[in-house]
């Protein structure tokens, strides 16, 4: 695939920029009276009137129409493929706990995936995992056993969520792009530090620990988990490690780190919003417009429960444009 066949997409995307919500569009949500003038100004602005009442219907609509525009306009759908397949995993892990439980699976699949829903929904009513695509047929066999012989519902999210950090950088450097690469090794290493967090706050063994963390991203899983477990400087194995962006954080809240990783991404996916050839600047609009959808979320759902204006404003995440 030669480098220009993404001007085409690369034209698109720079029109839609400039339908984008700006920051002063943020400012009069956050100011909106209510949860119904915020809808205002966002159908105002061009997002679609949500069919349902809550904050997810309207994203999720806006969330489909990105989807489409992304998938018209590449020429690549391998690169696709790349931006969605921890949804595959997300399904996967929706449809174990369904069949085992009264989980009501159809509100909780994640749209788009690669595999359709309904094909993972299959194979895990009928076991037969050879029903799935090779990236997910592993995972499944490995985590549906894990369920049904050792009753370990905990094992089974581990298993699916360490194939799943796999999967999002295999299929990022198959794509080719540098700043998707960049953002699955970073979300990689967050979750290692989180998951290796928790485990030890819970009272988990060293070896649970190493069990759990995905070890994808730059982090020594080993080395971080005894940091974790012996008490160490946290913001220095980091440094150490080439991830001293995530050392001031390491050791705090975990909404803070969270908040970080959201922002650190959609600057770098500023960085890229102006590269004309490969599939950087659509993965940067991607990324971008996905931060947007997920600021819309956080308003209005303050909105809805009556989050002062101060307070929604600290929630708030950083602008793509």
């Amino acid at each position: 695939m030669r480098e220009t066949e993404y001007a085409y997409a690369v034209a698109r995307i720079r029109a839609n920029e400039l339908k984008m919500l700006s920051q002063q569009d943020f400012e009069r949500l956050i100011s909106a009276e209510s949860y119904s003038a915020a809808l205002r100004i966002l159908t105002d602005k061009g997002w679609t009137e949500p069919s349902g009442t809550s904050a997810y219907d309207i994203c999720e609509t806006e969330n489909a129409s990105l989807w489409d525009f992304i998938a018209n306009s590449v020429p690549d759908k391998t690169l696709l493929d790349a931006l969605i397949v921890g949804n595959d995993f997300a399904n996967l892990k929706a449809a174990i706990k369904a069949k085992f439980s009264d989980y009501e699976i159809a509100q909780y699949m994640t749209v788009p995936s690669i595999c359709p829903a309904e094909t993972i929904v299959k194979a895990i009513d009928e076991g037969d995992f050879s029903l799935l695509p090779d990236y997910l047929a592993s995972c499944a066999d490995k985590a549906y056993h894990a369920y049904t012989e050792k009753q370990s519902g905990q094992l089974t999210e581990i298993i699916i969520d360490k194939e799943c950090a796999a999967a999002k950088l295999r299929f990022a450097e198959k794509s080719e792009s540098a700043l998707l690469t960049e953002i699955h090794t970073l979300t990689a290493a967050v979750s290692d530090i989180k998951t290796a967090r928790r485990c030890a706050s819970t009272g988990k063994s060293k070896q649970f620990a190493l069990d759990a963390v995905n070890g994808c991203g730059k982090l020594d899983s080993a080395k971080l988990v005894n940091a974790v477990y012996e008490k160490e400087e946290l913001s220095q194995f980091l440094t150490d490690a080439g991830l001293e962006i995530l050392a001031e954080y390491a050791d705090g809240d975990f909404t803070a780190l969270e908040m970080f990783c959201d922002n650190y991404i959609t600057r770098r996916s500023r960085d890229y919003k102006h590269e004309v050839f490969g599939p950087d600047a659509v993965v940067s609009y991607y990324y971008g417009k996905l931060a947007e959808i997920k600021n819309v979320r956080i308003v209005l759902s303050a909105k809805a429960s009556g989050v002062p204006k101060d307070a929604i404003q600290q929630r708030v995440r950083e602008l793509y444009v």
